[in-house]
């Protein structure tokens, strides 16, 4: 199988770019920087037996994305799964807050994103015949719970939702399979970068409730991939932190015995 993954040069991306390779599929990695495209295909080159290639990519740019797929394309001979990764998240402001450049940020790379990416794959999964196409939701998005501060950011991700029903609907091939990934809330490089942002004692505060929604990359992207690889159902949403999980945690935190401590690595 030969795979692309928008944004994928470090964070869940990456971590997704890990798995394929492990398990024996060609992966395209792509980023806005070309230095950062070079250490990824550079370092995950020694990954798994697999190819890895790279090139750069502004997913708000639909001439950026249509020739990521042409790169794929000339690289591998044909994709068979595309996920529209690229993006961002930020948890620092109430709608009324946010900063109007942070909105462009948003509204352009998550959810103009992944209209571009959406278009450029099914277009070529239909003249190929097949393919997998993802859409990357937030954490744990389910379109029912609401995350502080975190208005205009799932605003973008239920538009990635209901744009992934369309494109359902639109496409009825059973060789095209369309879905959705909620990877759970990882442990980033950029989801660290928000946490610099917020005061440290109130860091301290919020440390045990993020020690049972958080998890690694490596963690849940394993998961994830093996679910792609063998999901023949489109509309199927692929969700690592399900309501049954979360209940467990939040059960087993209650417990006497050792507590998860994720942030040790990390020396905080």
């Amino acid at each position: 199988m030969n795979v692309v993954v928008t944004g994928s040069t470090r964070g869940i991306g990456r971590g997704l770019a890990v798995e394929f390779l492990k398990r024996g599929h060609n992966v395209v990695v792509s980023s806005r920087k070309q230095a950062d495209v070079d250490k990824a295909v550079s370092e995950l080159a020694a990954t798994g037996p697999a190819k890895v290639t790279g090139m750069t990519c502004d997913v708000t740019r639909k001439a950026d994305v249509q020739a990521l797929w042409d790169f794929a394309v000339a690289s591998f001979g044909r994709v068979d799964f595309w996920i529209n990764n690229a993006g961002r998240a930020t948890s620092r402001y109430e709608v009324h807050e946010i900063p109007e450049d942070l909105v462009h940020t948003l509204v352009d790379g998550n959810f103009k994103g992944s209209i571009f990416g959406s278009q450029v794959a099914i277009r070529g999964f239909r003249q190929q015949g097949s393919g997998a196409l993802y859409n990357m939701l937030g954490g744990s998005f389910d379109g029912k719970r609401l995350t502080p501060n975190m208005g205009v950011y799932s605003a973008t991700k239920s538009a990635d939702w209901l744009l992934t029903k369309y494109l359902v609907q639109e496409n009825k091939n059973p060789d095209i399979i369309i879905g959705t990934i909620s990877p759970g809330m990882l442990i980033t490089e950029n989801w660290f970068e928000e946490q610099r942002q917020i005061d440290p004692a109130e860091w301290q505060k919020i440390r045990p409730i993020l020690n049972i929604l958080c998890d690694y990359v490596e963690t849940s992207t394993p998961w994830l991939v093996e679910q792609m690889l063998g999901n023949r159902q489109s509309g199927r949403r692929i969700a690592w932190m399900t309501t049954g999980k979360l209940l467990g945690r939040f059960l087993k935190a209650r417990l006497p015995g050792p507590k998860r401590d994720l942030f040790a690595r990390f020396g905080l």
